[in-house]
């Protein structure tokens, strides 16, 4: 794989890893307190939530790409990094703990993409 098409998917994983943090980062300051109304009103001008859904649209456009390119076998896997850089960022941007049964399931999955990464 050529390291444009390596960029592409490191871009596409840390947009949609840094999406779900704004996303989780906007949907804490949203008050239901008022009705769906109001809530969804506040979620309208939230600039956070409004970032997130801007940073899961542009891997949509590098994974449509990307699936003209290369074989879907290989590419979503490479994805699934997704989860792991989503929980790292959670702990340094949110404040988020990573109890040890999930550092094991990150584990696994670092495994998996690596395992199916081999040509």
């Amino acid at each position: 794989m050529s390291i444009s098409y390596w960029a592409l998917v490191i871009l596409g994983v840390a947009l949609s890893s840094l999406g779900s943090i704004f996303l989780k980062a906007g949907a804490l300051r949203i008050s239901h307190d008022q009705g769906a109304l109001s809530a969804a009103l506040q979620a309208a001008t939230e600039w956070r939530l409004l970032l997130g859904v801007l940073m899961y649209i542009i891997p949509v456009a590098i994974w449509i790409y990307l699936l003209k390119k290369l074989d879907i076998t290989f590419l979503q896997p490479l994805f699934s990094l997704v989860y792991v850089a989503t929980p790292l960022l959670a702990i340094v941007y949110l404040g988020e703990n990573i109890p040890p049964h999930r550092w094991i399931g990150i584990s696994i999955i670092l495994l998996g993409i690596f395992v199916s990464s081999k040509n």
